[in-house]
């Protein structure tokens, strides 16, 4: 018996697929450009985010396909692995962690200290284009600043680019904790890597050719 109260064919309808349509372009191009921004040094939480966001995109589009044609295919068919993470949920799931910790290594050796003192210095005019070479020079004085300025100009991964550097190893271990920094450095514990390190998430390793 059909239902009476579906009414495909619907200017109503079409404006919703239409908007179904621009928020699933819109959820994909988020998730791709998530995606392709990975590296070794990614924040990967990014990609978790677009992927959360995705599937429910495509599930309103195939609802509102369906709402329109009285067809969902192909998409409507994913509603059961929606339908299978809220069955496989338990009842009384714990209180998941405050957050996490990203605890990163990545070594590198130094094969030429002045090449990487005259990078700094680049860094630095990058930030402070008003600055002359001469106030470059002044505030790299060591191979620290130089590492500092290179990474307040374009991030610790900008080290792998950086003449006089050949990375060696490097490793990445995510961890919950219960208690994480806070956005008042001055309340930090004093030895950051040190206590019971919280739960053990998960590992990456990254090995360099020699």
């Amino acid at each position: 018996m059909a239902d009476e109260d579906f009414t495909p064919w619907t200017p109503e309808g079409a404006a919703r697929l239409r908007a179904a349509a621009a928020e699933l372009t819109a959820a994909i191009t988020a998730h791709a450009e998530a995606v392709t921004a990975v590296s070794k040094d990614a924040d990967i939480t990014e990609v978790f985010a677009a992927t959360d966001r995705l599937l429910p995109a495509v599930l309103a589009y195939a609802d509102a396909q369906f709402d329109y044609t009285g067809n969902g295919f192909p998409f409507g068919v994913l509603h059961q692995f929606a339908e299978q993470d809220d069955e496989d949920e338990p009842a009384d799931e714990p209180e998941p962690a405050t957050g996490i910790s990203v605890l990163q290594r990545h070594d590198y050796r130094v094969t030429d200290v002045a090449a990487v003192l005259s990078a700094g210095r680049r860094a630095y005019l990058d930030v402070w284009p008003e600055d002359d070479e001469a106030a470059a020079a002044v505030d790299v004085t060591h191979l620290g600043r130089a590492l500092y300025q290179i990474a307040h100009a374009g991030g610790w991964h900008r080290l792998d680019e950086v003449e006089g550097l050949r990375a060696t190893g490097g490793a990445v271990v995510v961890v919950a904790q219960q208690e994480i920094l806070g956005s008042d450095p001055d309340e930090w514990p004093e030895e950051l890597f040190e206590g019971d390190g919280g739960e053990f998430l998960c590992k990456q390793e990254d090995v360099f050719p020699a």
